[in-house]
């Protein structure tokens, strides 16, 4: 996963990071990252909500963690790659979708999507794979 998203985000200004909780959405976006809004704490969320243009102070590249608790900002990030397509500007991290009756623009063409996936146990390190010799 890393391989792809930092080959992608060379030529993408925006990309979502899509997938279950607890996968490393976040420490893995948060290692390319300059800014970060985490959108999951009240006292960032709440300003982010009146105005969601002021995500657009922060440096890039810009993490916008749990993007779904503040929709608006996907149109925000939409409309800033518009303006500046240049690569690696912006990563959405998020578990869950949009509150129902969120209006969203689908990013085509803006705002690339990654999924993530759990790793295996083995690619975990928590069992051996096995290797079939073929005998019967």
């Amino acid at each position: 996963m890393d391989l792809e998203l930092d080959d992608l985000f060379t030529e993408v200004a925006a990309l979502a990071l899509d997938g279950p909780k607890a996968i490393g959405k976040t420490t893995t976006a948060e290692q390319r990252a300059a800014g970060l809004v985490k959108l999951d704490s009240k006292a960032v969320r709440e300003p982010v909500a009146a105005d969601p243009q002021i995500i657009l102070r922060r440096p890039r590249p810009l993490l916008v963690d749990e993007w779904q608790k503040v929709p608006e900002v996907w149109d925000v990030v939409r409309r800033a790659v518009d303006e500046d397509a240049a690569g690696g500007q912006f990563l959405l991290t998020g578990s869950a979708s949009p509150q129902d009756g969120a209006v969203q623009h689908s990013g085509a063409g803006r705002i690339g999507r990654l999924r993530m996936r759990p790793m295996t146990l083995a690619e975990r390190g928590l069992v051996t794979p096995t290797v079939s010799s073929g005998a019967p």
